[in-house]
């Protein structure tokens, strides 16, 4: 499989991970709540946040499909592009603060992996 191929592959796998990941922390926090070790305040303010990341995340998986990773010289340039395009979105959808951090630290770890494969 392509350099390309295996970023864009890869990038959908880590967006629907990091989301799933999310959603755990929902089911944690409503825990932490049934046990009192948080207020109603704390998991409602804390629980509304989640739930804008998660599905900030679950849209931007849906922009993957609109970017083809053969339109693109290489991975790096792939890579640019992709960040741009989900940032911007995220910008536009007014998606929480984290949800960038997500996409520009999956988009390096992926990077990261794909130029330490052996060809």
């Amino acid at each position: 499989m392509g350099q390309r191929r295996l970023f864009m592959t890869f990038m959908r796998a880590e967006l629907e991970d990091s989301g799933e990941g999310l959603e755990h922390l929902s089911v944690i926090l409503a825990d932490r709540l049934s046990k009192n070790e948080i207020t109603n305040y704390v998991f409602n303010e804390n629980s509304a946040l989640l739930a804008r990341e998660i599905s900030g995340l679950k849209s931007l998986v849906s922009v993957l499909d609109g970017i083809t990773g053969g339109d693109f010289p290489d991975v790096y340039t792939l890579a640019r592009h992709t960040e741009k395009t989900l940032l911007d979105k995220a910008r536009e959808w007014e998606d929480p603060e984290a949800v960038n951090g997500i996409i520009t630290r999956k988009i390096r770890k992926i990077l990261t992996y794909i130029l330490e494969m052996p060809e």
